[in-house]
């Protein structure tokens, strides 16, 4: 079975509420570089068909694509309210074959984490038939699931439970085929599994300040 393309979908259509500004124009240091194109650019080495960034304000729209050169493709909710669920719908709708959802609130996210990821979702059954539904690390018995891997197949799931008012991410993993990534599997590529780390508060956000200072990318 041949490798199936695999997009990287930024999911950036939360209201950030919790930060109190947008979560996704964080300034990275040291040159204040917004934390959506920090995150695109952490994630640019890997073997992706395309980058898709879901977000509902124009704002982060405007500033992805002026500073990519316009090498990313913007798309918005198809309905607001959705939450996690409604990105990852809006981006698998632009996909082929995979996509790699991120949420834009992750500055640690590690290209090789995502990287092995992928190579789990081309995993075949004896007669070559994909395996996986969904690929999703778990951490401390948590689905990272804004920082999974979803096929296209699984959008009309997806479609089907918010039709019927089911918004929760966890919901479609139980329906769906899903190969979950463990701690020990990590700890090989990231053993402080700070790929995982999200920022949603301004105290969460000066934690990481640190940690960002020593690995400018």
């Amino acid at each position: 079975m041949q490798a199936e393309p695999v997009a990287l979908v930024i999911n950036a259509g939360g209201a950030s509420l919790r930060m109190g500004r947008r979560k996704a124009l964080l300034p990275v240091p040291p040159a204040g570089t917004p934390l959506i194109v920090h995150v695109i650019r952490a994630l640019k080495s890997l073997d992706i068909s395309d980058v898709v960034v879901v977000a509902n304000d124009p704002v982060i729209t405007d500033a992805v694509v002026g500073l990519e050169g316009g090498d990313v493709r913007c798309v918005a909710d198809a309905r607001l309210g959705l939450g996690p669920l409604g990105g990852i719908a809006a981006g698998l709708a632009t996909c082929q074959g995979w996509a790699a959802v991120i949420g834009c609130d992750m500055p640690l996210v590690n290209a090789a984490v995502i990287e092995r990821l992928m190579q789990m979702a081309q995993e075949t059954d004896a007669v070559g038939v994909r395996r996986w539904d969904a690929i999703v690390p778990l951490i401390r018995k948590r689905t990272q699931t804004m920082h999974a891997l979803y096929h296209r197949d699984t959008l009309p799931v997806i479609e089907e439970m918010i039709s019927s008012g089911e918004l929760s991410v966890r919901t479609l993993l139980a329906q769906v085929r899903v190969r979950y990534m463990t701690e020990a599997e990590i700890a090989g590529i990231d053993p402080a599994m700070r790929s995982f780390i999200n920022v949603n508060t301004p105290e969460e956000w000066a934690a990481v300040q640190p940690l960002l200072h020593c690995t400018r990318r």
